[in-house]
């Protein structure tokens, strides 16, 4: 199979070649895009691209583009945004986006991203792909005999991420959460804005908003970094007895603590 690709390749290439003779204006040939998936550990992902339309978007088994194969496409000349990406589950494709359902958290997505000069016949890009959320722990210390009258509710502005930069998009994020046998809950977050965006974590008791914990100010005292290529997971301990929220960050030995009133 992978001798069968390569010559078909080959002999595409030659045909392509053929077409464009060198006395005539190449401008609108068509480059050969190759996308190298060799690094991707995962078993399949979705390659996409994009000029100022999306020019391809395809699902593919990566063992069939392992050495010496790769991911090749036809593309217009030019500037050309690449995706790979994997882990998509209850998130929505809009466009180049990728949008979380409203009452849904962040699927655990690993992408890519390139901005590939494709002004010649050739060009290649490389998939290398990183942890694009950051998994929430929320830990609740419940003295033994007591009941914990609250919920939680996590919101934020960014609702899902830009396939070609791998941004923040911009929308309404929000999520119940519900406390396990050990009381704890976990959620997935998207990549947020720089500065942590709206990023909070309201307290409820029998329906009624009666704190709101500024997850994006605290975390940010922390240094932690949303610029990161792999973002790095966040631990929330919610102390019922000292009405105490404490923060720390996956691998770190620091955290913060703060007192609320609940």
């Amino acid at each position: 199979m992978v001798k069968t690709k390569t010559l078909l390749s080959m002999m595409a290439a030659i045909t392509l070649a053929a077409s464009c003779s060198i006395k005539e204006d190449r401008s609108p040939c068509p480059c050969w895009l190759s996308i190298d998936l060799s690094r991707c550990a995962q078993s399949s992902v979705t390659v996409a691209a994009w000029a100022e339309n999306e020019i391809f978007s395809e699902r593919v088994a990566v063992q069939d583009y392992k050495d010496p194969d790769s991911y090749e496409k036809t593309v217009p000349k030019g500037y050309v945004n690449t995706s790979v990406v994997t882990g998509e589950r209850e998130m929505r494709r809009s466009g180049a986006r990728l949008i979380i359902p409203m009452g849904h958290d962040a699927d655990s997505i690993y992408a890519h991203a390139g901005a590939i000069e494709c002004f010649g016949e050739f060009a290649k890009d490389t998939a290398v792909l990183h942890k694009q959320f950051a998994r929430v722990f929320v830990n609740v210390e419940i003295p033994k005999g007591h009941d914990y009258p609250y919920t939680f509710k996590a919101c934020s502005d960014v609702c899902g991420m830009d396939m070609r930069d791998l941004s923040p998009v911009e929308g309404d994020f929000q999520i119940d959460l519900k406390l396990d046998q050990e009381n704890i809950c976990m959620f997935c977050l998207p990549r947020q804005k720089e500065d942590g965006g709206n990023l909070r974590l309201l307290v409820y008791e029998e329906g009624e908003v009666i704190e709101t914990i500024p997850l994006a100010e605290w975390i940010a005292r922390m240094g932690y970094n949303w610029l990161k290529k792999d973002l790095e997971d966040i631990y929330i301990g919610v102390d019922y007895a000292k009405a105490e929220v404490s923060i720390s960050i996956k691998g770190w030995d620091d955290g913060y603590s703060f007192k609320v009133e609940i």
